[in-house]
């Protein structure tokens, strides 16, 4: 049995059209986790109906409530593993109490990782906390290839056991992305206007410092143009909708929808995160970037003028009405061309993993 654990919701996405490769293999068991105002995971799995169990939740934005959600998760796990079996293989986006747990029972792990540290350039001191709990203990990581390996062997990991994929991970959910249903019908809005989508930054992660209010100020000073203004909230939907109940133009989404759904249906996106900052770009959409910090990606983005960055409200709607006023080139092609060096898809990685923990056992 083939043991995967998808803690976030970009990894659902990554790891849809691998599953299949992975039951060729073996019996797979999905786990995930979920709480109260942060089941954007869950939501997706259940939108792309792939069957997962759901085992704890996140623990919120404390050191103390995180780190007691982590040991009741791998209780549970062990309370899980009672009823399946002892899995042969683990598969994550880097789950610190997943791969915890299947250290500890000698199950080997393989980890897919694109964030090992919190900046821009290796500094072993910019290594993340995720990263220094969970790659040591891997045996084999596969890298994007933007990622050096030195923030992997960093760590002590053997160069053998850092594998480059060329690619960005965001090509193997969008190419070839055609046009779904319009989900601006779900919310009654005027197709016909330019939409705009606001992405809140991951603020509870561990790696962000503090929570920046460039998003909200932006949502003021965006709702006095003509425009559709959608909010992707990260946790708190309630507490959103109560701030900026004032807002007539701005919707705040309550529901998931597939890409197809949703890209081809909005103009621009400012986003305070990293991965849907990348779709934008990979598809072409005009992209600002609030972010409180930079890694890899944003300064791949921003080197190759796919993506502006604002520090101010003031910049954000400067930056939107003159993208409104004067189209802004089609990145489209160069995007694909930077994502995608290699054709995205999951051949080599497959070969690889069945090679090492199948074929040879």
């Amino acid at each position: 049995m083939i043991w995967l654990d998808i803690t976030d919701p970009k990894y659902v996405l990554f790891f849809r059209d691998f599953i299949p490769l992975l039951k060729t293999l073996d019996e797979v068991l999905i786990t995930t986790r979920a709480s109260k105002g942060y089941d954007e995971c869950l939501k997706l799995l259940q939108l792309f109906n792939i069957p997962a169990i759901c085992v704890g939740g996140y623990g919120g934005g404390e050191k103390l409530d995180k780190f007691q959600a982590r040991l009741d998760r791998q209780k549970e796990f062990l309370v899980l593993f009672e009823k399946y079996g002892i899995p042969k293989l683990f598969i994550t986006g880097v789950s610190v109490e997943g791969t915890h747990t299947a250290f500890g029972l000698g199950i080997p792990i393989v980890q897919f990782s694109d964030t090992p540290l919190i900046g821009e350039c290796f500094e072993i001191s910019k290594l993340s906390l995720v990263a220094k709990l969970t790659l040591p203990l891997s045996n084999l990581i596969f890298r994007p290839f933007i990622v050096p390996e030195i923030c992997y062997s960093a760590l002590g990991v053997e160069s053998k056991n850092i594998i480059p994929y060329q690619f960005i991970d965001v090509a193997l959910w969008l190419k070839d992305l055609k046009k779904g249903q319009n989900f601006l019908q779900n919310y009654h809005l005027d197709s016909t206007k330019p939409t705009i989508l606001l992405r809140e930054e991951e603020y509870n992660a561990h790696y962000v410092e503090k929570k920046l209010p460039i998003i909200y100020e932006s949502i003021e000073l965006l709702s006095t143009l003509d425009v559709n203004l959608i909010l992707m909230p990260r946790y708190d939907l309630e507490s959103l909708k109560k701030q900026f109940s004032h807002i007539k133009n701005l919707t705040i989404l309550d529901k998931k929808f597939s890409p197809q759904d949703f890209y081809p249906f909005i103009d621009i996106l400012i986003g305070g995160g990293g991965t849907m900052n990348l779709e934008a770009c990979y598809l072409g959409i005009p992209t600002i970037s609030t972010r409180s910090l930079f890694l890899f990606h944003d300064r791949y983005l921003l080197d190759h003028q796919l993506m502006q960055h604002c520090t101010t409200s003031l910049q954000v709607f400067n930056q939107v009405k003159s993208w409104l006023e004067k189209k802004p080139p089609n990145t489209k092609l160069l995007a694909k061309k930077l994502f995608e060096p290699s054709v995205a898809n999951f051949e080599s990685i497959f070969a690889i993993i069945k090679q090492r923990f199948y074929i040879q056992n």
